[in-house]
């Protein structure tokens, strides 16, 4: 046996190590639309090329919304006046409103803000971490 042959061998293993990327938390370094995520504190910077983003966390992220439901509690400061159909139109003001009720809308929800410098985000990496996904936006939980 070569020890000498055996040694390079083990060495050469050793420097070929395949690097295990798993999901993890990143921080925002530089914000949409050229994104920088920094990883595993700091050691590592993915950049635009190497990711993709949830659609929902654009700024221009748009949802049809359709909602009903019942309204338990309203109150409405009257800030306008009525006029009233009679020989002298006058005004009353109409004061305050509360009751309950029903509520149906329909709608468009645009998203007008994006990630920015110092958010969090949950990045999966692709197997051999070419490409990542930014999943989605987390905070810190305080002690």
């Amino acid at each position: 046996m070569n020890y000498q042959t055996e040694m390079v061998k083990m060495m050469k293993q050793r420097e070929n190590k395949e690097v295990e990327f798993e999901p993890c938390i990143g921080r925002v370094i530089k914000a949409p639309p050229e994104i920088e995520i920094s990883i595993y504190d700091g050691q590592v910077i993915l950049l635009p090329h190497k990711l993709y983003m949830n659609d929902r966390l654009y700024n221009d992220y748009t949802r049809e919304f359709d909602i009903e439901g019942d309204i338990t509690e309203i109150t409405i400061e009257s800030t306008s006046s009525n006029v009233e159909a009679s020989p002298d139109p006058h005004k009353h003001k109409h004061g305050t409103i509360e009751g309950t009720g029903k509520y149906k809308a329909v709608g468009t929800i645009i998203n007008t803000d994006t990630l920015i410098v110092g958010d969090y985000v949950k990045v999966v990496p692709t197997e051999k971490g070419q490409k990542w996904f930014i999943d989605s936006k987390y905070r810190k939980v305080k002690p």
